[in-house]
């Protein structure tokens, strides 16, 4: 037993790479210096620069061996000579390894500078591997310039560093910099299995992108976690003892907890989240873990036939019938509660509350049934309300200060824009895009200035207004005005999101009036000068007659439509709330 313990040797160092094509998720950098040895082209001075246990001192010592080699014809070390044989069994006097964190006074590069005059004493070069680097002092570093500008031919220099911010700009001008990145986690997950097969240990797909997430992207971390949980689950790795290990939550209990959330099962829910606490795990992690589950779902949703490489066919299946009873949107909804708990519960000093707020409105999110069943409603007590009526209404009925004039204010619902005379049937708007008339909460109702042509106002109905010089119908109009927002987007992508929020409504002669309906930000945004010629001379190019642009601004669907009486009687019924305001096209418009 007390040899077995001499003679083991852990993952990462058993498996650490012996040759190029063996360095894992580097491939750009690894083909580079091959590419570079095959051809002579060799740097005086290299910087690998990335997170740790990313392949970083791995690759400069495989860059050291082919260099030294005595026999070499391609890339590759030719792994019988004696210079291979010395640098393999780590022995050989030409590789020097410093670690800068307890090598970085001036005193200590006086001594290296002095080194490098001496010629290889077997290998063709003399190679310097300087760990850590970004810890060698100022007055290290300024020592160490000129010997790494010019150094002698025999010698190269490899610089290997967590943190490259911290090398001074001199440093870096004088090296050839290659920057490893966190590796993917799917290339991890196969390497690990790969491993695995080839150790023959016994083990659950599922338990190893647990790993993998807590590896961050490092190899090296990710096989340190694999032999402790070799160990622990006593030579078996399975997905409940890794979760165990790791503090984390088991992925069947992730998928309970998400369908719960989708079932509106707010009782099982905050269940799993008091056991989640009462058996220790990381709240946080669960809450990452339970999004990065609801993501994946969200995916096979929208694209059924999508392949996710992270995936078995049976995982993927169940997610898929995990999403099915439910919509897309619904998704969305609870993805966006826990996208938000998960920010809030890292500065929040009582991150359960966090979560379990987020699991009360994923539970209580709008059912799209019952909103479409109040649309409905709301339509057929409009129609009610127009057929009862003795005659058309007029603007200024509408519009007065007379409260006898208009329905009660439960059953009526306003539009968004004031219907023509000669319309009486018209279908209004939905209540949910602007506030009823006469609210003392509420901003006043969108009028467009005298000779404006409402958006798909029928010829008849204009006969008594003077024409404008320019007329567009209300289709189109919203078809130019989609090009308007395109046009602005190639050139300033956050102005081209605030013309989102606003359409166009009318235009008057040469003027287009644009009604916002977004928040404050957006009209500081459309009120800077330098935007607003942005946006006028787009108009120009789409909009045939437009020469200026006029906004006006309406209630952004938040707190102002609240106040509606429909939408309030709408809200108490359904005990909902306002997640998004969309205006109704009238009917005919764009037929």
């Amino acid at each position: 037993m007390h040899g077995l313990y001499l003679t083991y040797q852990v993952l990462a160092r058993k498996w650490r790479p012996q040759a190029f094509d063996a360095v894992v998720g580097q491939d750009a950098i690894t083909r580079t210096l091959r590419n570079a040895l095959a051809a002579g082209r060799i740097a005086h001075a290299y910087l690998f620069a990335g997170p740790r246990g990313v392949g970083k001192t791995t690759t400069a010592r495989l860059l050291a061996r082919a260099l030294m080699c005595l026999d070499r014809d391609t890339a590759e070390p030719c792994e019988r000579c004696a210079a291979c044989e010395e640098t393999r069994a780590g022995t050989s006097m030409d590789l020097i390894e410093i670690d800068a964190a307890s090598n970085r006074k001036i005193d200590d590069v006086r001594a290296l500078r002095e080194n490098v005059k001496y010629a290889p004493s077997r290998g063709r070069y003399k190679v310097y591997i300087i760990d850590e680097a970004h810890q060698i002092t100022p007055d290290g570093f300024d020592a160490l310039l000129k010997t790494l500008e010019e150094p002698p031919s025999h010698v190269v220099f490899v610089l290997a560093t967590t943190d490259p911010r911290e090398l001074p700009p001199t440093i870096l001008s004088r090296v050839q910099r290659f920057d490893f990145r966190p590796i993917a986690p799917d290339t991890l997950v196969a390497r690990l299995e790969e491993i695995l097969r080839e150790e023959k240990i016994e083990f659950e797909p599922a338990a190893l992108p647990q790993v993998v997430r807590a590896a961050e992207g490092s190899l090296r971390d990710a096989l340190s976690l694999l032999d402790t949980a070799i160990a622990y689950g006593n030579g078996r790795i399975a997905g409940e003892t890794v979760a165990q290990l790791l503090g984390a939550t088991a992925p069947v209990e992730v998928r309970a907890f998400a369908a719960a959330l989708l079932a509106y099962d707010v009782a099982g829910a905050l269940g799993a989240i008091d056991r989640a606490v009462r058996e220790g795990e990381d709240l946080g992690a669960f809450t990452r873990d339970v999004i990065e589950l609801l993501r994946r779902a969200m995916v096979l949703r929208a694209a059924p036939t999508a392949q996710l490489p992270d995936l078995t066919t049976t995982e993927a299946n169940e997610l898929r019938k995990l999403g099915e009873p439910v919509s897309l949107d619904e998704i969305l909804y609870v993805v966006r509660a826990f996208l938000d708990a998960d920010e809030l519960m890292r500065d929040s000093p009582h991150p359960r509350v966090e979560l379990e707020i987020a699991t009360v409105r994923a539970t209580r999110r709008p059912v799209p049934q019952a909103l479409e069943e109040v649309l409905r409603r709301v339509d057929e007590v409009e129609g009610r309300l127009r057929q009862q009526a003795p005659s058309a209404p007029t603007q200024e009925t509408l519009l007065g200060d007379s409260a006898a004039a208009r329905p009660e204010p439960r059953r009526a619902a306003p539009s968004a824009a004031p219907r023509p005379i000669a319309e009486p049937t018209r279908p209004a708007t939905r209540p949910a895009v602007t506030d009823p008339p006469g609210s003392p909460e509420s901003p006043a109702r969108v009028t467009p200035p005298p000779g404006a042509v409402p958006r798909g106002t029928p010829p008849s109905a204009r006969a008594g207004t003077p024409a404008p010089t320019a007329t567009v119908p209300g289709g189109e109009l919203d078809t130019l005005w989609q090009r308007v927002i395109e046009d602005v987007m190639a050139k300033k992508a956050m102005l081209a999101g605030v013309l989102m929020h606003a359409r166009a409504e009318a235009l008057v002669g040469s003027e287009l009036t644009v009604v916002l309906t977004g928040s404050d930000f957006h009209r500081e945004r459309l009120a800077d000068p330098a935007n607003r010629e942005l946006v006028r001379q787009a108009i120009k190019r789409h909009i045939a007659g437009a020469e200026s642009f006029n906004v006006i601004t309406q209630g952004n669907g938040g707190g102002s439509v609240a106040e509606d009486p429909t939408v309030r009687a709408a809200l108490e019924e359904f005990q909902g709330e306002i997640v998004n305001v969309r205006r109704r096209a009238p009917e005919g418009e764009g037929q």
